[in-house]
């Protein structure tokens, strides 16, 4: 046998290449959900795929009926927000250093972690010098508001802050989306030093805190805002009062 004839039999002897399965990335839950769309009108009880997707309200409770993929869910909830700030931090970061600086924000922020957890309230975002908190009910927000501002009165630096409350957006179950979140930032940036500005929440003042006067706020992106209460914080609101010459606190008489 030639070699010519030894090399063609080899080629049409040798077993053929296998071919590999291309590879398939998994589907997102969008392209789930068109599927789901596409495909829904032909089974039992579906809908056409030209008929408008089902929109179903959730009331945030988190005991709700689950519903399928392709229906959509719009999370209406009822929150109130708080944003509070340090009062020129800037100016103090100038004056003392850096050092001096983040020792500040680090009590802030374990004095937000302490007041927030005690009260049911969530810090929800860290805000550089300040922070965001929310909060089922007024009550909590308000008082974890004002006790921030009574832990830092007397300090170099103070605090300040606005609260807001209404129907807002549950955005991928982290975020909220609505007119309340940036109403209540706009109202902490009008806030004086050592003061709370809120909005429709007078009716859930704790008895320690007082509402000293009604004013108009101009907040950028929103216009005039009326109706705004001044809130402060009384000075005899510790429930124990500080021996003398000291910080600590002690029941008083």
């Amino acid at each position: 046998m030639s070699v010519h004839s030894r090399m063609a039999q080899q080629r049409t002897t040798r077993p053929a290449a296998q071919k590999r399965p291309k590879a398939v990335a998994p589907l997102d839950a969008a392209e789930r959900a068109l599927r789901r769309i596409l495909t829904v009108g032909e089974e039992a009880g579906g809908f056409s795929p030209t008929e408008e997707i089902p929109l179903v309200p959730v009331t945030g409770t988190g005991v709700e009926r689950p519903v399928p993929e392709w229906v959509e869910v719009s999370q209406s909830l009822y929150r109130v927000f708080s944003f509070v700030d340090v009062c020129g931090f800037t100016s103090y970061t100038d004056r003392h250093g850096t050092h001096a600086a983040i020792e500040v924000l680090t009590r802030f922020r374990s004095a937000a972690r302490d007041v927030t957890g005690r009260r049911g309230v969530q810090v929800l975002k860290w805000l550089g010098d300040g922070v965001m908190l929310v909060g089922d009910e007024p009550g909590p927000v308000i008082a974890a508001t004002a006790e921030l501002l009574l832990r830092f009165r007397g300090d170099e630096f103070e605090i300040h802050g606005g609260i807001a409350g209404g129907t807002v957006l549950l955005f991928e179950g982290d975020d909220y989306i609505g007119r309340p979140v940036n109403l209540a930032a706009r109202l902490c940036e009008a806030a004086a030093a050592n003061e709370i500005l809120a909005h429709g929440l007078d009716d859930e003042l704790p008895e320690w805190v007082e509402r000293t006067g009604m004013v108009t706020v101009r907040a950028m992106g929103i216009g005039d805002i009326s109706e705004v209460a001044q809130l402060h914080v009384l000075d005899d609101a510790w429930a124990m009062g500080p021996l003398a010459g000291t910080d600590a606190p002690t029941p008083s008489s």
